[in-house]
């Protein structure tokens, strides 16, 4: 029997790679024979990339900044599917008069950074009659988030209608599109943030890892008649 969680052959670019979610989802695509193309703001060292396998490759690109992203095109013209993870979690006072700024960073990030992406990649896709997007979003955008600010909440929220956008322009040409909605999950990104295990009734935080391999059956055939799908992984704190 054919094992369709198989990816081998298949080149999977990875934004926000260099930790959290997105690092635990580029070993696991790894782990099912993936070639990972890993892309952060910040290098991933020569010795991580090694835990991957000789056929990643790592790319230094700003997902808000156009002409980076024009960059990352060039240097992989081609990929097989896309895991947008690059994230921003500012923890501040949306009353400040700094927030403005906040806000429009967390937007150009989080929002725009995979708009970006798909701009130069989502065509080429369809055009090839296949390929597999997975959007990383939250529970934040579901229920209103426990500790986030509204502009992360909002982002995250933009973020799952544009997997149903995507998702309806795609599917008629072989494209699938879907995301996932993790509740808190222990990365860098909540470190020193509090944290009430009982609002959660597994009582605990996620691991990258428990998030990665959902992610990593989106980007397999196992889920090819998914689509515009938002998968809730939060240890039963919100159910959709």
């Amino acid at each position: 029997m054919e094992n369709r969680f198989d990816l081998s052959g298949k080149k999977i670019l990875v934004t926000g790679a260099g930790r959290g979610i997105g690092w635990a989802t580029s070993k696991v695509l790894a782990q099912q024979g993936a070639t990972g193309v890993l892309c952060d703001k910040t290098a991933v060292s020569e010795e991580s990339l090694q835990e991957l396998g000789h056929s990643a490759q790592f790319h230094c690109c700003d997902v808000s900044n156009r002409d980076s992203v024009t960059k990352l095109k060039a240097a992989f013209p081609h990929v097989d599917g896309l895991v947008l993870a690059a994230g921003i979690l500012p923890f501040d006072d949306w009353q400040s008069d700094e927030w403005d700024a906040s806000f429009e960073q967390v937007m150009s990030v989080n929002v725009k950074g995979g708009l970006n992406v798909l701009r130069v990649y989502f065509d080429d896709m369809c055009q090839r009659g296949s390929g597999t997007i997975v959007f990383v979003g939250s529970a934040s955008g579901r229920m209103g988030g426990m500790q986030a600010g509204p502009h992360y909440v909002a982002s995250k929220g933009a973020i799952h209608a544009l997997v149903r956008w995507f998702a309806q322009r795609g599917a008629g040409h072989g494209v699938v599109v879907n995301g996932v909605a993790p509740g808190s999950v222990d990365t860098s990104m909540l470190a020193g943030q509090p944290f009430t295990a009982e609002k959660v009734p597994a009582q605990r935080m996620g691991k990258p890892e428990e998030i990665a391999w959902p992610i990593c059956f989106l980007c397999s055939s196992a889920s090819s008649y998914m689509c515009g799908t938002v998968m809730d992984i939060n240890g039963g704190l919100i159910f959709s």
